[in-house]
């Protein structure tokens, strides 16, 4: 009986945790992130992997800073590997300049993000993450899944991170 109680107040304690602590969760620390300003958020987790989305708007002006969300983002592990200025139509594998693994970052921005756009003149930072990327059904992998998408008026923010294949 006790070893029964014993493994129930374990496995409750270990679910508290992981709960309650975003930084358990891939990219949940941005959720401390200006929280008076997040417009909406998703964060879509299974057994292989998942993605998180979480957007912020601002009504000022030059409200979200490089530097703050580049501070930010190293604080909490993960690492800026590239930023670049683009249009929807104007973004190429040669605007990408510092990537380790630059096809599937690529195929990331391409296909889960760019078709997302609402505006023109983005600036989108790359960051390397502690959360394994895999293409499926291969073997490519990058740590370079984290991003995000400030427009160019810096009142709106969107951060996505993927993980897993």
């Amino acid at each position: 009986m006790k070893r029964i109680i014993k493994n129930l107040l374990t496995t409750f304690s270990l679910t508290i945790l992981l709960i309650s602590c975003n930084k358990t969760t891939p990219a949940g620390f941005w959720l401390n992130f200006h929280t008076d300003l997040i417009l909406n958020k998703l964060n879509d987790q299974g057994p292989w992997g998942g993605q998180r989305e979480i957007r912020w708007k601002s009504k000022n002006q030059l409200y979200f800073s490089d530097i703050e969300l580049i501070e930010f983002a190293e604080k909490n592990n993960w690492q800026l590997v590239d930023s670049i200025t683009f249009s929807k139509n104007t973004f190429t594998k040669s605007n990408l300049s510092k990537l380790k693994n630059d096809d599937i970052s690529l195929d990331l921005i391409k296909e889960r993000i760019l078709p997302n756009l609402k505006t023109n003149d983005n600036k989108i930072f790359i960051f390397k993450t502690k959360w394994l990327a895999v293409e499926p059904g291969n073997t490519h992998e990058t740590f370079e899944n984290g991003f995000a998408i400030l427009n160019s008026n810096k009142t709106e923010l969107t951060i996505l991170h993927f993980w897993g294949e």
